[in-house]
């Protein structure tokens, strides 16, 4: 077992390193999601969305 993590070492800190990158973005989202943050700017007229983030009331 332990000839295998050595032989494999750099693929593990790798894998480890973007879990955690990967934790540390899921945890932002959460974060910015509770603090009722949203990546809208009102600017409809530059949205990819075509507007249907629901901000419009029609």
């Amino acid at each position: 077992m332990i000839t295998w993590i050595a032989d494999n070492a750099v693929t593990i800190i790798v894998i480890a390193v973007i879990l955690l990158l990967i934790g540390g973005a899921v945890l932002s989202l959460v974060k910015d999601k509770k603090n009722k943050k949203s990546c809208c700017t009102g600017n409809c007229a530059t949205c990819g969305m075509g507007c249907s983030c629901g901000k419009i009331k029609k």
